[in-house]
C-alpha cells in the first residue's frame, strides 16, 4: 500500500534527492550547531574543568583538588563583598533604569514630529563606548574640578567626590548605568506600544478609561507586561556584566566599595594567575547569569489572559 504524498510531507519522510527533508535540515543546522558547541559549551566545559585544579596562568603543571577552590570561594570575604556589590549595584540600576525607560516612552509614544529626535538623543548613550564615556562622567562627577561640584559650591552645599568617596562610589557607577540602560530600554517599551492597537485605545476611552492613571493601570501596564519581562531581565544581565567603568573609574576601590563580580574574576585570572580560582569564580558567575536566562525562558513561555 503506497503512502499519500500528504502524509509523507506532514511526517517529514518527502525525500529529496534520496534524502528526507528531516536528514537534510539537520545537515544544514550542523555548521552553526558545532559553530555554538565549539565557541561556548567546550569552553564552559574547559572552564569548569580548570575550576576543579590549582592551575596558575604560566605554570606547566597543575594539580586536581576538586571542590576546593569553591570551598575557597564560600570563605573568601572578598567573594561575598563583590556578589554584594553586584546585587546593590542591580538593585539601583533596574528599577531606576525600567521605571525611567517606561515613563519616557509614554511621553513619546503620542508625540509625531520630535519623536525621532528625542529617541536618537536617549539611544546615543547605548551607542556610545561606555570606556570613554566613563572618562566623561569621571569629570562630571569630580568633587574639585566638576560641574556638579560648582553647582553644589554655588548653592552653599558641600561638593560631593563620588569616586573617592566609598559610600558614594557604588551610587555613581549606578548613575552611570542608568544612562546607559535608559535608552535601550526606551526603545524596547516603544515596541511594545505600538503593539497596542488604536482600536483598543479608543474602546478603553469609551469606557471612561480616558485619564493618564486610569490608561497606565487598565491599559498599558497590562498590554506591556511580555515587553517589562525581557526589559526587567535584560537590564538584569547587563547590570550584572558591568566591568568597564568600574576597571576605568575605580578599580574596585576606594577599599573594595565598587568591587564587582566580574571584575574580581578578572583581577584573580590574569592579575593575580590564579586561573583555577578565577575559573571557580566564573562558573558562580555563568550559573547567575543562567538563571536570569532561564527566569527569561520560563516568563516568556507563560500564558498571559487580560
Amino acid at each position: 500500500m503506497s503512502t499519500s504524498p500528504d502524509l509523507e510531507r506532514q511526517s517529514g519522510h518527502v525525500a529529496v534527492g534520496g534524502f528526507s527533508h528531516a536528514a537534510i535540515a539537520r545537515a544544514f543546522s550542523a555548521p552553526a550547531f558545532l559553530l555554538l558547541v565549539a565557541t561556548v559549551l567546550a569552553p564552559l566545559v574547559v572552564v569548569f574543568l580548570v575550576s576543579l585544579t590549582d592551575y596558575r596562568l604560566g605554570r606547566i603543571t597543575l594539580n586536581f583538588v576538586g571542590a576546593g577552590n569553591y570551598l575557597r570561594m564560600i570563605n573568601d570575604p572578598f567573594f561575598w563583598a563583590a556578589l554584594r556589590n553586584s546585587a546593590v549595584y542591580t538593585a539601583i540600576v533596574v528599577p531606576v533604569s525600567v521605571l525611567g525607560a517606561l515613563c519616557v516612552a509614554i511621553l513619546l509614544d503620542g508625540r509625531r514630529r520630535s519623536r525621532r529626535f528625542y529617541e536618537i538623543v536617549y539611544f546615543l548613550p547605548v551607542t556610545s563606548t561606555l570606556t570613554a564615556m566613563s572618562i566623561v562622567w569621571s569629570y562630571l562627577l569630580n568633587g574639585h574640578i566638576g560641574p556638579l561640584a560648582g553647582l553644589l559650591n554655588a548653592l552653599g552645599l558641600p561638593s560631593l567626590d563620588f569616586f573617592a568617596d566609598g559610600t558614594l562610589a557604588l551610587i555613581g557607577l549606578a548613575i552611570i548605568g542608568i544612562w546607559h540602560l535608559l535608552g535601550f530600554n526606551m526603545i524596547l517599551f516603544l515596541a511594545g506600544l505600538t503593539m497596542i492597537s488604536k482600536d483598543l485605545r479608543e474602546a478603553a476611552s469609551l469606557d471612561g478609561i480616558d485619564g493618564l492613571w486610569d490608561r497606565l493601570r487598565y491599559l498599558i501596564w497590562p498590554l506591556l507586561a511580555p515587553t517589562t519581562i525581557v526589559v526587567i531581565v535584560l537590564s538584569c544581565i547587563q547590570s550584572f556584566q558591568v566591568f568597564d567603568t568600574v576597571a576605568v573609574l575605580t578599580n574596585g576601590g576606594p577599599y573594595g566599595a565598587t568591587e564587582m563580580l566580574l571584575h574580581k574574576i578578572n583581577t584573580d585570572t590574569f592579575a593575580g594567575l590564579k586561573a583555577g580560582y578565577g575559573s571557580a569564580l566564573t562558573v558562580v558567575y555563568i550559573v547567575l547569569i543562567g538563571g536570569f536566562s532561564v527566569l527569561h525562558v520560563a516568563l516568556g513561555n507563560r500564558k498571559a489572559h487580560f
